[in-house]
């Protein structure tokens, strides 16, 4: 069997000092279909190996200038010697040189005389197998420049979940909790995701994930996850992963790719933020901060149906300023703007925390109260509400010592005695209000069942 590479001829040294042998390794090697160098001593050989290299190298042990031991040991240092097969060929059989044989570099040992069969099959497997690790070589070398070559953290683990390939990226990703070729696939401390339902507290469960997925699915799997970070920032990336499977479907593994999105996720973060703050703005009345008539509504409408439901009864108070025009046309909107603020902030001190406050214009306010237990405890929260109103009102803006001295007419509705909507109590509310403004005003006044809409 000759040896052949399709692209060019083998190349083989043969190095021993005695000529005769020398010439008959060299035309044995040549009938395999190599092309042979030789030389006489190590050192010619080392030479020799330097200008030419070889795919493999045979041998002799005790040589002048540079014995093969030393010779062995200088061309495996070589970095075109790292791999190349080198056959000790020598006259020594004990053991020391066997074991020195192989400490200095060799492949394989072969005995004087040669037994030339047992020489051309090491010669052969030993070449194919150099060959085939080369080209082993040039793949792995070629898929880790396929790894390097993608933009962002790129791992490739087998179906342990060990990394096999990842690139500089990779080793850099704050995601990554300590990323090395050959140790297994795990997350950083504190990386969750935090768009899932119930994302777990564990990396640990986010490559078990992944890793079942792989296993089961052939369509790409994506993840949102995120690294909480206190001092650096928070560290977002979409984790996109895929199986590796054979022609058969056997599946080898699987590659993850970790694209950084933490910019977007803060700049939607950032954009969630102001729709919240604009959505509190259109709920809000933006002088006193009170919920708005829209709101107002909204929390009307929703206690309404629960309270249908539960039998519960509710109130609402339309409350009107008196007087608040002359502070306007005395002192100006500044004066009144704060008297506006110091009847909002008396209302909401004198209901309880689920009440709802509002201001619904100008100097209408309303109040919504929830599970009452009759007009009479409604009308002694209207006077309490009352009596805080009036208290004067230090104003900022105006004369040193002046204050603003108020009240308030005061309208109740009940559900469901007065309504069995909200429109229909605000305006039941509304009416008894300007019942109260029609007696002289600063009063509280419940609608009565004989009242119309």
């Amino acid at each position: 069997m000759l040896i052949a590479n399709k692209d060019r001829r083998y190349r083989a040294l043969v190095v021993d000092d005695d000529g005769v042998l020398r010439t008959a390794m060299r035309q044995f090697i040549m009938r395999l279909g190599f092309e042979v160098e030789s030389a006489d001593n190590g050192q010619r050989a080392l030479d020799l190996f330097k200008a030419q290299r070889a795919d493999i190298v045979l041998l002799d042990a005790a040589m002048p200038v540079m014995n093969g031991f030393a010779a062995c040991e200088a061309i495996r240092a070589l970095p075109a010697g790292r791999y190349v097969p080198i056959i000790m060929i020598t006259i020594y059989e004990n053991e020391e040189s066997v074991d020195l044989a192989f400490r200095s570099g060799a492949t394989e040992y072969v005995t004087k005389p040669i037994h030339w069969a047992v020489l051309r099959n090491r010669v052969q497997q030993l070449v194919a197998a150099a060959d085939a690790a080369c080209h082993l070589r040039e793949d792995r070398a070629f898929f880790q420049s396929l790894v390097d070559a993608i933009p962002d953290p790129t791992l490739v683990c087998d179906g342990e979940g060990v990394v096999r390939w990842m690139n500089e990226d990779a080793k850099r990703c704050p995601l990554i909790a300590q990323a090395a070729v050959d140790a297994p696939l795990r997350f950083a401390a504190g990386v969750a995701e935090p768009a899932a339902a119930a994302a777990p507290d564990d990396p640990s469960a986010i490559v078990a994930r992944i890793r079942a997925w792989v296993t089961t699915c052939d369509t790409p799997l994506g993840l949102l996850l995120q690294r909480p970070d206190a001092v650096d920032g928070d560290r977002y990336a979409e984790a996109h992963v895929r199986a590796l499977r054979g022609l058969d479907g056997t599946n080898f593994g699987l590659i993850l790719r970790l694209q950084d999105v933490t910019a977007r996720e803060l700049e939607g973060r950032r954009l969630r933020g102001q729709v919240n703050h604009f959505g509190e703005l259109a709920h809000h009345d933006s002088l006193t901060g009170l919920a708005n008539r829209l709101l107002f509504e909204e929390h009307l409408s929703r206690a309404i149906a629960e309270a249908d439901r539960s039998g519960e009864h509710l109130a609402v108070l339309f409350v009107d300023l008196d007087g608040f025009k002359a502070i306007n046309d005395t002192y100006g909107h500044a004066a009144g703007d704060r008297v506006l603020c110091q009847v909002a902030t008396r209302l909401r001190h004198g209901v309880r925390r689920p009440d709802t406050v509002a201001r619904l214009g100008g100097d209408e306010f309303a109040v919504l109260t929830r599970d009452i237990s009759g007009s009479s405890g409604i009308v002694e929260l209207g006077k309490r509400l009352l009596t805080a109103i009036s208290a004067p009102i230090a104003l900022a803006d105006g004369p040193a010592g002046i204050g603003a001295n108020i009240g308030a007419s005061i309208g109740v509705s009940l559900f469901p005695e007065h309504g069995s909507d909200g429109a229909t109590l605000l305006q039941r509310a509304d009416k008894a209000m300007y019942a109260v403004k029609s007696r002289g005003k600063c009063g509280v006044a419940v609608a009565t069942s004989c009242d119309s809409a």
